[in-house]
């Protein structure tokens, strides 16, 4: 019996080696469609490969079948494909498990070009929609939907033509890709090889083979194309000032510390040392009128760590009272540390709050070891004074609970899974980052996002082992966004339309949060971004802040799904059956990678510069 078992078994496996693409899951939804790309070798081609999209329900895995093997990019792209594509519809990626069986008849060069294909057929397998099969499309996928540079267009284009393609989207902004040709001249005995680089306008290459090429900017936008529906979008409006009482209070309390600590360094400070402290408190002033009141609570909190460093500098001797002040740091961490872990009170509205406070205490505890291990006293000092300001942001967080009317409680088992499932998620993240050569920045700082979400699990803290890994997983998805975007007008006017599509979904989320739960987290990141004079660090901010509402909504189980909406397309243009030019009537096409460091951006200092 146990002979025949074994036997059927590697039958299955075999079986599904030979024809990955026609295994049958329970209750699943499948997807096919047709993406292109570029063969490996001395002269590369286009090539179109096959993938197949499976969903069913699970809990956010994500498993990647290809034929012949890709590098690890493919891996991510299927990865935040799937990610993106709930986010999109809002559905909960951890209901779900996902496999992509990609399937090509040669070998492919490994990239995230079938990123926006994989996220279309994933959305339509999500909601059984059916794909058109003369539409083609190549372009990354952005984790806020939107479709990046990729190379290789004209090899893809000529690919797609050859397989009866009707439609073929690129990236907005690549209707005129530039390519390398290349020459051999022979004189003599001698071969003489010659490379010159010339731009090729793919619309007009497209209308000579018979395909009609389409810029879109967005998922939503292409899926017009492949399906006919587009994703409706709810009209939904918060009003920033109706949290400013809660966001208030957490202003008067870091000032009440701030002024209290000036009057104390005033005798002991430098006249410019002074100066610089008062124009922060100034600006906390400023902000705190204009009811920027979170944003104040931030410029509170760096003045203090300034005041904290300079009474340490003229306090503290002798290795003795450095000593003692360590001791007395360290004691105040592992008290609040332990009051958190031992909470048994945690609910859909007080998760955010233990979650704000357990980072900080998280983070206090790191410039703690920092300060130890410094071999430098001045720096020493200033990670001490860093992490006992830290103490009490998270002191100053928890002091909001009182405002709470009800809270419906929370089980920490889930909360320990969705913050395991998370840090996977955004571990997987940063491997993509790094393979396709995102802003490495932004991704160090998720690297050490990560570290602190490790820690918390392993101690406990789920609340905020979860927001952790959310905020690397943020900025690991926009060091992929900043890839390929230069310090130039046009890549400012990039930025400044990827703010504005941020700041919508942003207010979007907390809109649909606010029917459940009080947004306090979210909405102070929101204002924190509207005040922000960076325009990197405003993205981040405001997708930070849609991120943690979605979180939010997924714990206490408010997720609102979206509906997709009818799109009637005006008909296309017929276009005679076109067979490709011979190869020596086409140019030889070589794609040059746009992907160049966005020069100018600097690291945005999340971790230090947030209250």
């Amino acid at each position: 019996m146990r002979l025949r078992f074994i036997a059927l078994f590697l039958a299955l496996l075999v079986a599904l080696a030979i024809a990955p693409a026609e295994a049958q899951f329970v209750n699943e939804s499948r997807v096919t469609i047709k993406a292109v790309a570029v063969t490996s070798g001395e002269k590369p081609q286009g090539a179109v490969i096959d993938i197949t999209v499976i969903v069913t329900p699970g809990n956010g895995r994500v498993f990647v079948s290809t034929t012949p093997y890709t590098e690890i990019d493919m891996q991510g792209s299927a990865q935040l494909a799937a990610l993106t594509a709930c986010d999109l519809l809002g559905i909960d990626f951890m209901q779900h498990d996902f496999f992509y069986i990609i399937e090509a008849d040669a070998p492919i060069v490994g990239g995230p070009s079938a990123g926006g294909v994989m996220c279309i057929a994933t959305i339509a397998a999500l909601k059984n929609l059916s794909i058109k099969d003369d539409v083609f499309m190549t372009g990354m996928i952005y984790p806020d939907g939107f479709i990046g540079p990729v190379g290789g267009i004209p090899y893809k284009l000529e690919a797609a033509a050859s397989n009866g393609a009707k439609i073929f989207l690129i990236p907005k902004g690549q209707k005129v890709v530039y390519v390398q040709e290349r020459r051999e001249e022979r004189k003599g005995p001698f071969i003489f090889i010659s490379t010159t680089t010339r731009p090729v306008d793919v619309v007009e290459y497209g209308e000579k083979l018979g395909v009609k090429v389409i810029e879109v900017e967005t998922v939503e936008q292409a899926l017009t194309y492949y399906t006919g529906y587009t994703i409706e979008k709810p009209e939904l409006t918060f009003n920033l000032t109706k949290y400013s009482d809660v966001l208030m209070r957490l202003a008067d309390r870091m000032k009440s510390d701030a002024t209290s600590l000036l009057n104390r360094v005033k005798t002991l400070a430098k006249s410019d040392e002074l100066e610089r402290i008062q124009e922060i408190m100034d600006e906390a002033e400023k902000c705190y009128e204009n009811g920027n009141y979170y944003t104040s609570t931030s410029k509170y909190f760096v003045a203090k760590i300034e005041m904290r460093y300079i009474l340490y500098r003229h306090t503290i001797t002798s290795d003795e009272e450095l000593s003692k002040e360590f001791d007395r740091v360290e004691k105040d961490i592992e008290n609040l540390k332990e009051y958190l872990k031992n909470s048994d009170s945690i609910g859909v509205e007080s998760f955010q709050l233990y979650g704000a406070a357990e980072e900080r205490v998280s983070l206090a505890e790191e410039y703690l070891r920092k300060a130890e291990m410094s071999t430098d006293r001045n720096k020493a000092l200033e990670n001490l004074a860093y992490a006992r300001e830290r103490v009490e942001s998270a002191r100053v967080w928890l002091s909001l609970l009182p405002t709470i009317e009800e809270d419906v409680p929370l089980g920490k088992d889930e909360i320990k899974r969705r913050a395991q499932l998370y840090l996977s998620q955004a571990e997987s993240m940063i491997i993509y980052a790094r393979a396709i050569g995102g802003q490495s920045d932004l991704i160090n700082e998720a690297s050490d996002d990560i570290a602190v979400a490790r820690g918390q699990l392993d101690e406990g803290m789920y609340c905020g082992a979860a927001i952790s890994a959310m905020e690397a997983i943020t900025k690991a998805s926009l060091s992929i966004e900043l890839i390929g975007i230069e310090y130039t007008r046009a890549g400012r006017e990039l930025i400044e339309a990827k703010v504005d599509a941020a700041k919508e979904s942003a207010e979007s989320s907390i809109s649909e949060l606010e029917q459940y739960v009080t947004p306090i987290l979210p909405v102070a990141y929101y204002e924190f971004a509207e005040t922000n004079d960076n325009i990197v660090a405003k993205l981040a901010y405001y997708k930070l802040s849609e991120r943690i509402a979605k979180l939010i909504g997924v714990v206490a189980k408010s997720y609102v799904e979206r509906e997709l909406v009818k799109v009637e397309h005006v008909p296309l243009p017929t276009h005679p059956v076109s067979t490709p030019p011979k190869a020596y009537e086409i140019p030889a096409f070589q794609a040059v990678e746009a992907v160049a460091a966005a020069a100018g951006v600097v690291a945005l200092g999340f971790r230090r510069k947030k209250e």
